[in-house]
């Protein structure tokens, strides 16, 4: 079980009474052999593969110290549309075994019914899942639930990305009413999610660490960057309140440099309490991204990070802010007490 001072920390955190950033570092027990987590969707095709899966985990805890707000978990997932499969999608394993892909189940938005169906096929596999990890890992880690990614790209799981682009302008209300029934099906989901991960018992963590005594999602819409801030408004903001709705605390996944016109948008949902941003791949992972994080610091928002100690300090050299979750990189004790030092001496200054 979590121990007393970490949820202290974490419940700090989230009510903003903490006096410093919250800090998630994970090291190799010294002197054993340090054991690897399973690969991502390892575990894709059931069967034995769960409890292989659940057999790495126990000895990746066995030999790993989790330092400060860092809490031992796995992200139960069967790829990045776990939610379309929910309602309706089945799901492909790429060839490299890296991503699944869901398949495009609507040619059209006209008379469609989006329902979530307890009895499916990848509902069916994640409870089965859930229980080989926990019987098997007990309460020592924690296990996190799929993100649900709903809204408008939970409806591009099940439909193709240009057709809905093209139905947004010519028929907005099919969109809309689609939207309203996946907002109806995530409501649907959370129930079943709180219920099988025991949010009551456990609490709950999202895939990125970070954990809640109640329910912690991460709502995010990739889709919003091919639209403009009034579509957006339109289409996609009241589905995302909606999903921070059921949630006690949110973290937005803000994906890609097409997203960061949204951000004023987002951070006027109060359940809004944490923006990870991601800056895509090509030459926006070489950009220097201080001023974003300073931006969302600015609205009210904390932020989520993560790097070595020399980055790290770097960037809270510049924002100053105790509304920040760092997941920093480091191999031994000793480097994770150097870094706390040189925190504490910035926050000093």
């Amino acid at each position: 079980m979590i121990s007393a001072e970490k949820q202290r920390m974490w419940k700090n955190y989230w009510e903003k009474t903490n006096e410093q950033p919250l800090i998630s570092i994970t090291i190799p027990k010294a002197g054993v052999e340090e054991k690897q987590p399973p690969r991502y969707l390892e575990a894709f095709h059931g069967g034995d593969t769960y409890q292989q899966a659940a057999d790495k985990i126990a000895a990746w805890y066995d030999t790993h110290e989790f330092l400060y707000g860092s809490i031992p978990y796995y992200a139960l997932s069967f790829g990045s549309d776990d939610f379309a499969a929910y309602i309706g999608a089945d799901l492909k394993l790429a060839d490299d075994g890296t991503t699944s892909w869901p398949n495009h189940i609507l040619d059209s938005l006209e008379n469609v019914h989006i329902r979530f169906d307890p009895n499916g096929k990848w509902w069916t596999k994640t409870v089965e899942f859930y229980h080989v990890l926990r019987r098997t890992l007990g309460d020592d880690v924690m296990i996190a639930a799929p993100t649900l990614s709903a809204g408008l790209d939970g409806l591009v799981g099940l439909y193709n990305a240009q057709d809905l682009i093209i139905t947004m302008i010519d028929e907005p209300e099919l969109v809309k009413e689609a939207l309203a029934q996946i907002n109806t099906a995530f409501t649907e989901i959370m129930k079943e999610v709180r219920r099988v991960f025991e949010f009551d018992k456990y609490g709950s963590i999202n895939r990125h660490g970070m954990y809640v005594n109640g329910s912690i999602g991460v709502p995010q819409c990739d889709f919003s960057c091919m639209i403009s801030s009034e579509m957006f408004r339109e289409f996609a903001l009241n589905s995302i309140a909606h999903e921070m709705s059921e949630l006690d605390y949110a973290e937005y996944h803000l994906d890609g440099p097409g997203a960061i016109h949204h951000l004023e948008d987002l951070c006027t949902l109060e359940k809004l309490h944490t923006v990870q941003w991601v800056a895509g791949a090509g030459n926006a992972q070489k950009q220097d991204w201080t001023w974003l994080y300073q931006k969302i610091v600015s609205l009210g928002k904390a932020v989520l990070t993560g790097g070595n100690t020399s980055s790290v300090l770097a960037l809270q050299n510049v924002l100053h802010t105790k509304s920040a979750y760092h997941k920093v990189s480091c191999q031994t004790r000793d480097e994770a007490e150097r870094f706390m030092e040189e925190l504490k001496k910035i926050e000093k200054n």
